[in-house]
């Protein structure tokens, strides 16, 4: 696996509400939500106890039948994607 191991952490104005099987995640400072589907819902949780990328990874790749090149792909876009709505600090 080459997913570069950065930490992650929810921004502090970000909150989260349960939808169906995902979360919608609301961003008090631009007032923009970001939907997430059941695994992105699990990603957020895992950030809450792991806080970096590769643990996360190890986790979810225990948990889903997904190939290890395709869940680093769709992690490496959910975080890209979560650090543009300012709902993660990535460092």
């Amino acid at each position: 696996m080459n997913l570069p191991k950065r930490n992650i952490r929810i921004a502090d104005h970000s909150i989260v509400q349960e939808m169906g099987h995902g979360v919608v995640i609301l961003n008090l400072n631009t007032e923009h939500f970001y939907e997430l589907d059941e695994v992105g819902k699990r990603f957020w949780e895992l950030l809450s106890d792991h806080q970096d990328s590769e643990s996360v990874f190890n986790v979810l790749q225990d948990e889903y039948e997904v190939s290890a090149e395709q869940l680093q792909t769709d992690i490496l876009r959910l975080i890209e994607n979560l650090e543009k709505a300012e709902l993660i600090v990535v460092s």
